[in-house]
């Protein structure tokens, strides 16, 4: 890298994080990781370490990802969760990917196209979340049927929930809207049954039909642990019965033993310092006026990079400080003299916690993680060693 600007994806501690889930929740058969937009973030060489660690199916958004992905393991599985036009069946076969089947015309124009080679699909269930997927149980048990009398592969059948089922009514509603819709197959004739994503997996029982779970925040480190006091929890429990109008819904895990390290920091370094005197002005639009004569430093990364507004401090030195300026290419910190030109700066870890500044910033933790854009070269540790990604 030609400036010491980076991101540090940790993959044995993502390799420790899946060994520890599967320790924890032994009980599927099929452990899926989403490494969909390019692996959250991390990059998606860490799949050989996830798969090292127990991972034993990969999930993707389109095609091209699945064929990116592909680049670095030749053999595990990978499941298409989006749309994959059927122009590109030859290419989905000769590269042994999965796809989904989200609607029966979907299904119906596939059965019209001659397939050579095996190809192997899931079918997917809306059971409320209303993006893709059968709504209707005729058409799954109709679908089911002609699956299992042509040469294509029903592999799989999975939905997706809206909500963690914490404090609402709407995850239980979707569980008995996929058992409904499934209702007239024989869920045992599939060889594969995932319904739960991450939070659900370690917030809900298992189901007992469902032999694979879907692994994505929880695998990089986000395990939503909260450790509640008796006051806390009663107030959780008047604040669920109203949120839910009274009705019961399925008890949830608050605590787990999930021991999960996050795998992703970002650094930076200083590349100036100044002295600032009362009045004087810092970045574009006079943003800020000094109150009083202080010390600054300027740090090698900006907005093109990733940071946003919402990232409000720095750590130099196990110190924290305030950005006071955002520029494109470069932040300001005002600091004290005893941050020097060529110090380390963390943006995110060292106790800046990605997860506030996605919640300040009014956005999911997923949504925080591929923000960092691949301007920034990625630094990945494997096996107590360095190595930098360039994608």
């Amino acid at each position: 890298m030609y400036r010491k600007t980076y991101l540090e994806v940790n993959e044995d501690f993502l390799k420790e994080n899946v060994q520890n889930i599967i320790l924890n929740y032994p009980k599927y058969k099929y452990y899926f990781g989403v490494v969909k937009a390019n692996a959250y973030g991390h990059g998606e060489h860490i799949v050989n370490s996830l798969i090292e660690g127990g991972i034993n199916y990969l999930c993707v958004s389109s095609l091209d990802e699945a064929l990116s992905v592909r680049k670095y393991n030749k053999e595990i599985p990978i499941l298409i969760f989006g749309y994959t036009s059927l122009e590109y069946l030859d290419e989905v076969i000769k590269n042994d990917l999965t796809i989904s089947i989200n609607s029966f015309d979907y299904l119906k124009d596939l059965l019209l196209k001659k397939v050579k080679g095996k190809l192997k699909v899931h079918i997917k269930v809306n059971s409320g979340m209303n993006r893709l997927g059968f709504t209707d149980k005729e058409d799954i048990k109709e679908a089911f049927k002609l699956l299992k009398e042509s040469s294509i592969y029903l592999e799989g059948i999975y939905t997706h929930y809206a909500t963690t089922g914490v404090e609402d009514i709407y995850f239980d509603m979707q569980t008995s809207k996929f058992e409904e819709l499934t209702s007239l197959i024989d869920l045992k004739e599939i060889p594969i049954v995932h319904v739960y994503s991450s939070i659900p997996s370690i917030k809900h029982e298992k189901l007992k039909y469902a032999n694979g779970i879907r692994l994505g925040l929880v695998m990089y480190g986000y395990s939503s642990n909260i450790d509640m006091s008796t006051t806390q929890m009663m107030l959780h429990k008047v604040r669920k019965f109203f949120k839910t109008g009274g009705t019961k819904i399925s008890d949830v895990a608050m605590k787990n033993n999930l021991k999960l390290k996050k795998a992703f920091n970002l650094y930076s370094e200083v590349i100036a310092t100044n002295y600032i005197h009362k009045g004087d002005i810092v970045g574009y639009k006079a943003s800020y006026i000094a109150p009083y004569d202080t010390f600054t430093a300027t740090i090698s990364i900006g907005h093109a990079d990733g940071v946003t507004k919402f990232y409000k401090y720095v750590s130099i030195n196990g110190k924290k400080y305030e950005i006071i300026a955002l520029c494109m290419d470069m932040v300001v910190i005002k600091c004290d003299d005893t941050v020097k030109v060529g110090d380390k700066v963390t943006l995110i870890g060292d106790g800046i916690s990605l997860a506030k500044i996605a919640n300040d910033s009014d956005i999911s933790i997923h949504q925080a993680l591929v923000s960092i854009t691949n301007r920034v070269p990625r630094v990945h540790i494997i096996d107590g060693k360095e190595l930098e990604i360039k994608y």
